[in-house]
């Protein structure tokens, strides 16, 4: 018993011990990776990750620190030569890291070296350089690229050399390894602008990048590197996901195969230890001297061009195959001509060949293996190679009919013929172009979820007859053959006799191709847009529900104008947001892959791009070292950015390894959304985007629904101090007045003197007007206290003498805050609401009334002549019992038989025959719990509830159309919510709303928001400063609804204008009518 447990005793301090010796290990490798100045990447380091797993699981401590000291001896940089570049990181040597589950995690501070000479670290840093763009070549318009000088200038200037020659080997480098590749998959990288070039297809999808999506959801086995690096923040930065702590994980290996891997030699150290500093040492091939330009084994440096590529490719000729006494016989012309015709055949073989091989080698073997399970094996062919079997047809009908036409003679005497029959049958590539983006997405996913298909695809890829190209190579053949033909066919055409029957036919067919180019690169993107439209939507998702909005992402009309990646922090190592721009919102998502499909996650409240407003900063943050302890910020005067200023002498900012270009996004219709600002990894990316929303933006403008007139006022008169309130039209919209702080005006709308409006009354602090035409009375409120004044004379009256008017006025109700007048059981009611008290809100009722006698006169100048009498005995304002609320109102609305109050608890309903008051909304509706509940809520915390604004509008089928100051939706008569597809969600904060079929109406602070009364969209964005309506409460089909809003010209005073339907809005309208 004793001898066992002294042996216990033993192995657990042998235990111990061994676990401390660890530990003090696991801090000299943390120590170790401090003292690193390499960027590691997943290709080219060791795992420091494998390395401490391997520390913690080893017998001899000491021997795996002296492995651990020796490794770190070679991860000096390559080109640490004393010269700083900010750009481009410098990777370590060594095997790839491998990811274990027993990884411990070990933060890895990247600090900022030279650049490097591993193709990995080149491979990154030209990704992030190059500026993608949509160019147009041979009638096809192809999407994020670049050309091939830009590719050689960037790569000059990551590996620092004026040496274009060294830059493009670089490239190939690159492209041989299928980092990127010509657009039409026929030569390699040229230094042309004319030449484009596109990245690897999962290289360019952000979703996919294997070094930035740090969150991705990817199968295989992830390692746990995590980047410490200090952030920057500026105006109002996104905050911390949940999910997004400092140690954030990698992609997993298998991803790694896109990344291009290698050493450029030439741009290593010089294998010398004596070689130190900038210059060249004494070795004939020492790099310093191949980078100086000092090169004595090289030609004189010239620029590859396209000539040069296409004669290393061994091409048949047509003389050649020619017997040397018929040859003889031609004239030049009809020799260059021949060889022309000729091409167009081998090369119309050569593409049949291709067609063949995707038969043979893909769909063939497709179709009868268990590569693709039974249940989808169908399904897959028909997306991926949909009607390639008669594109097929096509070309071998064409190929045979040129080689027949060839076997007849050697010398081919016309070809018009042929090619035109065979343009009157492209039909089938207009189809094929349609199903081509959703061919190669689905291609992708399986191959991405399916690893027998991987290995398929691979094997077959390094399959001889594929000519070492990989398959979207003979995926776009078909509508890259189309613009193929048009560049033979007018080369022939130029070689031809205008006599010739051919000079006259092929024009002809060439504007067929162009024709039917131009339908492919139409119906394409149109196919394009649905597809990945449909892809959004179906795997979107918010990450906050009070940023939930409804995109209609599968509208008929909806598009994606742009979209691509930003980043978090100035830091391009940090987190990936996807910024998509559609026509309607711009939209800041992070994406994750789920089994191959990019899921996005909104992040932000999406943005209006008629309200959306940018920023771009003067000065681009740069993401230095790791900030000391006694570093102090201070805010310069000049861009009023955060700028580090380091107090230790000696530090050095200028060595930073990565920069980001803010740009920051306002909300210019909900201020409680504030703003993000996020980061660009270069200046041409941010400038695109800039530009892209400012010409969208423009367009939208165009394309408006109502216009904005303004009416005639005089500036003096009608200063900010001097408030509009309110405006009434009557006289069929002829005239108008006015209410305003300094009195009552009249103002004519169509007087050919364009006269300005005129004091009537010398009240003041006049808030609201009613004309009421049938009684001849008009109603002010002025200075809290309801008047009525007889029309006629108002009218009738001087403006001088406006002090005696105000004679014949007649006060009827003091103290009240508002008045309404409204039709309710086919009456008409003035209500007058008195401040509210402890026992609730009085609401005062009167009925205007006068004798039949005056209800005769049906001419609107009858009821205003002098013979009207002069006295108050024909218009009387008859008191009614009045309505009393417990709660304060601060609106009223009527229908046919309700009476609506707005108050704190919402909108209550009071049946003017009971006189019994019910709430509005039906509380136990759960479709209406978005607001009902939100309202008990607010009333039940807060004691100063802010009065919510509510307008009720009858429309079609006897449904309401209830107007929150937040939301908008239908209800029945029995206050259920109907047609639960609709809801509207204002994007500010809504003061009025008029209702003007098919449109309703909302008036903001800084903007007017105007959506379709059919599914909600936004219509229409007019924006001004200081908006408000002053006609409030209208529910007419008239074409006058009047706001004021601040003068543009003139800010410190009032405008008011007037909205008008277009011309062709209004015809619609009446024609729906």
């Amino acid at each position: 018993m004793e001898q066992s447990t002294a042996n216990t005793t033993i192995e657990y301090y042998h235990r111990t011990k061994e676990r401390q010796q660890s530990s003090r290990l696991l801090q000299h490798v943390s120590q170790l990776r401090r003292s690193l100045t390499s960027r590691l990447t997943t290709n080219d380091t060791i795992s420091l990750n494998t390395l401490s797993s391997q520390v913690t699981q080893s017998n001899s401590v000491s021997h795996k620190l002296k492995f651990s000291r020796a490794k770190s001896s070679h991860t000096t940089s390559p080109m640490n030569n004393g010269t700083t570049d900010d750009s481009l990181s410098t990777v370590t040597t060594g095997e790839p890291a491998i990811a274990s589950s027993h990884t411990t995690s070990i933060n890895i501070t990247r600090q900022s070296t030279q650049h490097s000479a591993l193709l990995s670290c080149i491979a990154l840093e030209m990704k992030r350089r190059v500026s993608l763009s949509d160019r147009l070549k041979n009638g096809i318009e192809y999407s994020n690229v670049f050309d091939g000088k830009e590719a050689v200038d960037k790569l000059k200037e990551i590996i620092h050399t004026t040496d274009r020659e060294a830059a493009l080997r670089v490239g190939h480098a690159l492209e041989s390894q299928r980092y990127f590749h010509d657009i039409n998959y026929e030569h390699g990288l040229v230094d042309n602008v004319l030449e484009i070039y596109q990245f690897n297809s999962l290289m360019f999808d952000d979703y996919f990048d294997p070094i930035h999506n740090n969150n991705s959801t990817v199968s295989g086995t992830h390692s746990n590197i995590s980047t410490d690096t200090p952030t920057m923040h500026h105006s109002s930065p996104i905050e911390m996901d949940e999910d997004e702590n400092a140690s954030s994980k990698a992609p997993s290996i298998g991803y790694n195969q896109y990344i291009p891997n290698g050493v450029i030699t030439e741009l290593t150290n010089c294998y010398s230890p004596t070689c130190t500093g900038k210059q060249a040492c004494y070795s004939h091939t020492c790099p310093k001297r191949e980078r100086s330009g000092n090169k004595d084994n090289h030609p004189t440096v010239q620029h590859i061009t396209l000539e040069r590529v296409n004669t290393q490719k061994i091409q048949p000729l047509w003389h050649d195959a020619i017997d040397t006494g018929l040859l003889s016989t031609l004239s030049k012309s009809e020799k260059s001509r021949q060889e022309s015709i000729f091409e167009l055949i081998y090369t119309e073989e050569n593409y049949l060949q291709a067609l063949d091989y995707v038969i043979n080698m893909w769909i063939i073997p497709l179709q009868e293996g268990d590569i693709i399970p039974q249940r989808k094996r169908a399904h897959f062919i028909d997306v991926v190679f949909s009607n390639w079997i008669d594109i097929r047809h096509i070309s071998y009908n064409l190929t045979m009919k040129l080689i027949e036409r060839q076997h007849d003679h050697p010398v081919v005497s016309r070809i018009g013929d042929i090619m035109a029959e065979f343009a009157e049958s492209l039909q089938p590539f207009i189809y094929y172009s349609t199903k081509q983006h959703k061919g190669k997405c689905t291609f992708e996913r399986e191959k991405h979820i399916n690893p027998k298909f991987a290995s398929f695809v691979a094997q077959t890829e390094r399959h001889a007859s594929s000519d070492k190209l990989e398959f979207n190579a003979f995926l776009i053949k078909p509508v890259t053959r189309l613009t193929r033909y048009n560049l033979l066919l007018e080369k022939i055409c130029s070689k031809t006799s205008v006599t010739h029957t051919d000079r006259k036919t092929i024009p002809f067919i060439v504007s067929q191709i162009k024709d039917t180019l131009s339908i492919v690169n139409n119906e394409a993107g149109k196919a394009k847009n649905r597809y990945d439209l449909k892809q959004i939507h179906k795997h979107l998702t918010f990450k906050n529900k009070k940023d939930e909005v409804n995109l209609q992402l599968l509208a008929d009309n909806r598009r994606i104008i742009k979209q691509g990646t930003f980043y978090k922090s100035p830091s391009l190592d940090s987190t990936e947001y996807q910024l998509i721009l559609f026509d309607h919102y711009l939209v800041l998502s992070k994406v994750t892959i789920i089994r191959g499909v990019p899921h996005h996650s909104i992040r932000k409240r999406p943005i209006c791009i008629q309200l959306l407003r940018t920023r771009l900063s003067t000065v681009e943050i740069t993401q230095a070292r790791p900030i000391p302890s006694n570093a102090v910020f201070v805010e310069t005067p000049i861009n009023k950015r955060n700028s580090m200023i380091r107090e230790q002498s000696g530090s050095d900012l200028s060595d930073s390894t990565t920069k980001g270009y803010p740009m920051t996004f306002y909300n210019y219709g909900n201020s409680l959304e504030g703003h993000y600002t996020i980061y660009a990894a270069s200046h041409h990316t941010r400038k695109s985007w800039d530009v892209c929303i400012q010409h969208h933006q423009d367009d939208c403008n165009k394309m408006s629904v109502f216009n904005v007139t303004t009416l005639a006022l005089q500036h003096h008169e009608f200063p900010v101090e001097n408030e509009i309130h309110h405006l009434i039209s009557f006289d069929k919209g002829r005239q108008y007045m006015l209410a305003a702080d300094s009195g009552l005006y009249l103002g004519h709308r169509y007087s050919s003197t364009n006269d300005l409006p005129l004091k009537l009354l010398p009240l003041t602090k006049v808030q609201q007007v009613y004309v009421l035409e049938e009684y001849k009375l008009l109603l002010v409120l002025a200075d809290s206290t309801l008047w009525e004044y007889p029309l006629d004379i108002v009218l009738n009256g001087k403006p001088q003498e406006n002090e005696l008017l105000q004679k014949f006025g007649r006060k009827v109700i003091s103290n009240i805050p508002f008045v309404y007048v409204g039709t309710c059981l086919d009456k008409t009611l003035i209500c007058a609401p008195k401040p509210p008290s402890i026992n609730g809100t009085e609401i005062a009722m009167f009925e205007p009334s006068m004798p039949r006698t005056e209800k005769k006169k049906k001419t609107f100048a009858d009821r205003f002549t002098l013979r009207s009498s002069l006295s108050f005995t024909n218009t009387q304002m008859i008191p009614l019992k009045s309505i009393y609320n417990p709660y304060e109102v601060s609106a009223i609305n009527t229908t046919k038989s309700l009476m609506i109050l707005t108050t704190p608890l919402g909108p209550i309903a009071i049946n003017m025959i009971t006189k019994i008051p019910d709430t509005l909304l039906d509380t136990h509706d759960k479709h209406l719990e978005f607001i009902t509940t939100n309202i008990m809520t607010d009333a039940t915390i807060s004691l100063n509830q802010t009065v919510k604004k509510t307008e009720l509008f009858a429309v079609s089928n006897g449904n309401y159309l209830m107007c929150y100051d937040d939301y908008a939706f239908f209800i029945d008569k029995k206050g259920k919510r109907s047609d639960l597809s609709f809801l509207i969600k204002w994007e500010g904060q809504p003061t009025a709303f008029v209702y003007h079929y098919p449109y309703i109406i909302a008036f903001q602070h800084h903007f007017i928001e105007i959506r379709s009364i059919e599914d909600g969209h936004l219509v229409q964005v007019i924006q001004a400063q200081d908006v408000q309506c002053i006609q409030n409460s209208l529910k007419s089909n008239e074409l006058f609804i009047a706001g004021k809003m601040a003068d543009p010209q003139h800010p410190f005073y009032q405008s008011i204008f007037e909205l008008e339907l277009n011309t062709s809005e209004r015809h619609d309208k009446n024609r729906h009518r």
